[in-house]
């Protein structure tokens, strides 16, 4: 760590701005190199407290400005006109910090199907290597494996950075979940790691099993390699625009870096490339302010046009979640108790003394199915056929995304790509519970492969204005969105009502089964909101499919600067993104090794 003043006085090789999942990870990485000096700007500042590294404690971050952006959505017209808030890691480590400390990946089907955009070196056989090298897996306990653990070695690293494995604390609800699932005919994954993500399963976790704190991209990764004088961290700085010059061909060179620190701007030099690992909210907030993206855009923010990318910003995608919540039969422990404060103490001077118990996990337990798991042929032929005519639109078939289109549409009748996600949650808070010792559960849909396409957009001239954030809700062709999250909401009923977990069920609170299809949609309306997956801003993709960086996430228009986050995936994956993230940095790190090894890009 060095002053602001003292870093713009550095010469660095490469600069990273955005100090989170990736970045960090990235910086990190390319630091090995002794030969190279590495920049780290972030704008949040370093918080190792147990907030962050407990477990249980997972959300009491969230909100908080000292951890957490707080953005929130433009009015949604299709979601009751809610701003709807979404969460960012504002610390070093960025979302890792903060996030439920899911490792788990998308598909082999969806990775190699991005090869179908015209996406070239990324499928699943490339990211699955660079996933490994990341991790240091260590296998589940014997209370694990009884609760289904993943204990498939040969699918994991166990030599990388961050450490994983499964937790070793369970909640009474699990195996019942486990049970009503199978029930339901829903497979037990042993492995999700495979690139088979569907079925019911134990997710591994972030989880140093030695300590069990959260392994995350800043004691993961950087507290390796922080000794070195070739890497250096400034927190509490924003960076405001990457700056250019011209060179002999017609792409522009990145020279050097803008950013602000206790109200004063500087600019730092750099000699090979820049790395934007912002994020997908912020990263093209950061490209437009540089003078890259939409030329009109631009010129209303009186923003010097440097590059024509009308993609940045657009294709903006997050999975969708609508929450359902239950009472429970008999006596549970879930993490309802830690609302007793008493408890709460006792829990945590448990995890303190022995780092065991409630305050060791969160939940566990991940559902991923395809449609037709939960949606009657018949109905889905309906949908599809609603979908279809709307496919058949002008501007879709004129579209820049029809490749896009084409995929997700395919998808949608394949069995091994998941198109819904669901979550037991061990707690519940509703109004009028009379119940003074009542347990409850909430049980949640994710939509994986929602058809809303949105925008994130500079909305003025200054990196301290926050972006336009535009998800698109709920708005979709053929209205397929909400169709979909109403079959998922009439499905999750069935799993109440069914085997061990609906004979624990004592009472399904909201939404309920006896509503009609219309106050369902009103209740997804008033609840659903994203669940803080953001991608797609800054797509991998060809520049004519409105591409923004390209095959070796170089953004076109440019020699050395890169985008390295969630903003570059063209295309959702059916799972949480962290491991995908991290084994971007490692794939990342070998792109800008060797172009440094051929002696490109040095300014």
């Amino acid at each position: 760590m060095m002053s602001a003043p003292e870093f713009c006085q550095q010469d660095f090789d490469y600069i990273v701005i955005g100090g989170g999942t990736t970045g960090l990870a990235l910086a990190s990485i390319l630091s090995t190199n002794a030969n190279v000096r590495v920049g780290v700007i972030e704008a949040g500042l370093r918080k190792d407290d147990e907030m962050i590294l407990v477990p249980g404690m997972v959300g009491k971050a969230i909100g908080n400005p000292e951890y957490d952006w707080n953005f929130v959505t433009k009015p949604q017209p299709f979601a009751q006109n809610r701003e709807i808030p979404i969460t960012r890691g504002r610390v070093l480590g960025g979302s890792s910090a903060l996030n439920y400390m899911a490792f788990c990946r998308g598909s082999e089907i969806e990775h190699n199907d991005w090869e179908k955009l015209g996406v070239k070196g990324w499928n699943w056989n490339t990211i699955c290597d660079a996933i490994k090298s990341s991790e240091a897996w260590s296998p589940p306990t014997r209370h694990a494996k009884t609760h289904h653990a993943d204990n498939v070695a040969n699918n994991h690293g166990r030599y990388g950075y961050v450490k994983t494995t499964a937790y070793s604390y369970y909640y009474d609800l699990c195996l019942p979940f486990f049970e009503t699932m199978n029930k339901l005919g829903v497979v037990t994954n042993q492995s999700e790691a495979s690139g088979d993500a569907i079925g019911i399963w134990t997710y591994t976790a972030s989880v140093d099993p030695q300590t069990n704190t959260r392994s995350y991209s800043t004691n993961a990764y950087y507290d390796r390699v922080s000794s070195r004088p070739n890497i250096v961290v400034l927190t509490g700085a924003q960076a405001s625009k990457v700056i250019f010059r011209e060179t002999s061909s017609s792409d522009l060179q990145a020279t050097a870096v803008e950013y602000h620190y206790g109200g004063k701007t500087y600019k730092v030099p750099v000699r090979q490339e820049v790395i934007i690992s912002t994020g997908a909210l912020q990263t093209p907030q950061l490209l437009e302010l540089s003078g890259i993206g939409n030329p009109d855009l631009l010129r209303r923010l009186n923003i010097p046009v440097k590059i024509n990318l009308p993609g940045v910003g657009e294709n903006f995608q997050d999975h969708f979640v609508v929450p359902m919540g239950a009472e429970l039969k008999g006596s549970h422990e879930t993490v309802d108790d830690l609302n007793s404060e008493t408890f709460a103490q006792q829990r945590l001077e448990q995890y303190r003394l022995s780092k065991t118990g409630m305050l060791s996990s969160t939940l566990s337990t991940l559902v991923f199915i395809p449609s037709s798991s939960f949606i009657s042929s018949g109905r889905m032929q309906s949908m599809l056929s609603t979908l279809d005519e709307a496919l058949k639109l002008p501007q879709i078939q004129n579209s820049p995304w029809k490749k896009w289109y084409d995929v997700q549409r395919a998808w949608l009748e394949n069995d091994g790509v998941a198109q819904l996600e669901i979550i037991l949650f061990p707690s519940y808070t509703h109004a009028g519970c009379t119940n003074e010792g009542a347990k409850h559960y909430t049980l949640s849909v994710f939509l994986q492969h929602a058809w809303s396409r949105g925008h994130v957009h500079a909305t003025s001239s200054s990196v301290f204005d926050s972006p336009e954030i535009d998800p698109a809700t709920l708005d979709s062709l053929g209205n397929i969105d909400m169709m979909m999250l109403l079959e998922a909401v009439k499905y999750a009923f069935k799993i109440m009502q069914t085997g061990a977990l609906g004979d624990l069920t004592a009472e399904i609170i909201e939404p309920q089964p006896s509503w009609s299809d219309e106050r369902l949609m009103d209740y997804i309306r008033s609840m659903v909101k994203g669940a803080l997956h953001p991608i797609g801003t800054a797509s991998m993709l060809p520049r004519s499919a409105n591409g923004v960086v390209d095959n070796e996430l170089k953004v076109y228009g440019t020699t050395n600067l890169r985008v390295a986050d969630a903003s570059i995936f063209p295309i959702h994956l059916g799972t949480h993104p962290q491991a995908t993230l991290y084994g971007l940095a490692h794939k990342a790190a070998e792109i800008i090794q060797a172009n440094n090894a051929s002696g490109k890009a040095k300014i």
